[in-house]
């Protein structure tokens, strides 16, 4: 009989699925994506009535292209390093053949006559696209259903919170998100999984929801930085970055971790937050990087730190500011439109935004290009930056999606950040970010291979 407990988090032994490891399998035909598939399904028939990751699910749609993926490995054919791999997408984003809702009465039931630039990407890749998983309203709104795998009565975080949920309980090896504050990172690390927001525009963006176009970002969650990286490569290799930006640049595999020399740690204003035992095992963490000879320096080392740290104090208002001034059109449209199909939540957001001012919006972009100057500085003393993705683990309840303190400054600034799954908390998992300078997308994956393999081994 299948518990109704929630299972505890055990970093040693995840319950996320690496899809780059099965490949080998597929090769020598010891096992195939439509057996692959097949167990997922399962894993979902399973978990999915106390997740509730999924909105809807092409479950045919799926088999008939896991059949096609296991003919063309038995022809050592395979059309990508993704072949077969079955992905999550999340329901902000368009697909051809399922519904695309984004948890708003407004476009129930609606459907787009062609998939988005990177779900197109998915499939050319022989990538099984099995279903649609549940968003915050818009990415910004009301919480769905989701609950997090890992206690039942806690938030999985948002907006990307059944991608991350589905990831992290072992439905699917991949799926797809956005982030336009925290909500690529800070869902996968309440679920136990790896979360990669790439640079700004790295990734086409097409076919997606919008809110704010200087912050959305697509971003990649799985069950290994291997796979989140793979998964963000080909959608850039076959459709490129959002334009003018050509995409992310380097190799299809990342091959070996490689290990930072100098980090950063910041504390930003999350750090107030941290509860006491997050504190005392993320400083744990950082002894053990600093005992692997990699040196960790913070604001009382560096003047220059110290700078960034007083840049980015209250840099949450000035990210809402950018955003909300920005996210104008479709809002305020829907709001006139159809204001009884919003939340109150989103209700009272856009009313609240349409109090900033154009001086607003100018003086939030001066001040964000001055933290972008500051880190651009800092490229030139170190490897990267070094935080927790959130306060602690996910809070109880539903409607809270979380603290976005840690993430929201690595949104703002446009670079890249990884969120990894290394702390236990009460059986509960914590990300670490590991965060990197813009276009350096492919140094931060291999530093944040490594650092995973170093502090699970």
């Amino acid at each position: 009989m299948e518990s109704t407990k929630a299972p505890k988090y055990n970093p040693q032994k995840p319950l996320m699925l690496q899809f780059h490891k099965a490949v080998p399998d597929f090769l020598d035909c010891i096992d195939t994506p439509r057996d692959y598939l097949e167990r997922c399904l399962d894993v979902i028939e399973k978990k999915e009535p106390k997740v509730a990751a999924w909105v809807c699910l092409a479950r045919e749609n799926a088999r008939t292209a896991a059949d096609a993926a296991t003919e063309r490995y038995k022809t050592g054919r395979p059309r990508s390093l993704l072949d077969g791999c079955p992905m999550a997408i999340k329901d902000i984003i368009e697909t051809i053949d399922m519904p695309t809702q984004m948890n708003s009465g407004i476009y129930k039931g609606w459907q787009s006559m062609s998939d988005a630039a990177a779900v197109y990407a998915l499939r050319r890749s022989g990538a099984v696209i099995l279903g649609k998983t549940v968003t915050t309203e818009f990415a910004t709104g009301a919480a769905g259903p989701t609950k997090n795998p890992f206690d039942y009565a806690r938030t999985p975080g948002g907006s990307s919170s059944g991608t991350a949920a589905a990831v992290g309980c072992g439905m699917v090896p991949a799926g797809l998100g956005t982030q336009t504050a925290g909500s690529v990172v800070r869902p996968a690390a309440y679920c136990g999984a790896f979360g990669f927001k790439p640079t700004h525009a790295s990734l086409n963006m097409g076919g997606i929801h919008p809110i704010s176009i200087t912050h959305d970002t697509l971003g990649t969650i799985a069950g290994s930085v291997e796979d989140c990286w793979r998964v963000a490569h080909k959608i850039a290799e076959t459709v490129g970055g959002t334009a003018p930006h050509s995409g992310i640049s380097g190799p299809e595999k990342l091959g070996a971790g490689i290990k930072p020399s100098r980090l950063i740690r910041l504390y930003t204003d999350g750090w107030a937050e941290v509860e006491e035992t997050t504190r005392d095992c993320f400083e744990d963490l950082l002894l053990k990087l600093g005992e692997s000879d990699i040196e960790i320096i913070d604001n009382r080392k560096d003047s220059h730190v110290a700078e960034l740290e007083r840049l980015l104090k209250g840099v949450s208002p000035i990210a809402r500011t950018i955003t909300q001034y920005e996210r104008r059109w479709p809002f305020e449209h829907y709001y006139e439109q159809w204001k009884e199909k919003l939340s109150q939540e989103l209700r009272k957001s856009i009313e609240d935004a349409k109090n900033i001012t154009h001086l607003e919006y100018c003086e939030a972009i001066d001040q964000r290009k001055k933290i972008r100057q500051k880190i651009s500085y800092l490229r030139k003393k170190c490897d990267g930056f070094i935080t927790l993705t959130a306060a602690g683990p996910a809070p109880l309840g539903l409607q809270n999606t979380g603290n976005r303190s840690f993430q929201i400054a690595w949104t703002l600034t446009a670079a890249p950040c990884f969120t990894l799954p290394l702390l236990n908390i009460d059986g509960l998992p914590t990300g670490i970010q590991l965060m990197g300078f813009p276009d350096n997308d492919k140094a931060l994956a291999l530093h944040a291979k490594w650092v995973t393999q170093a502090l699970l081994t």
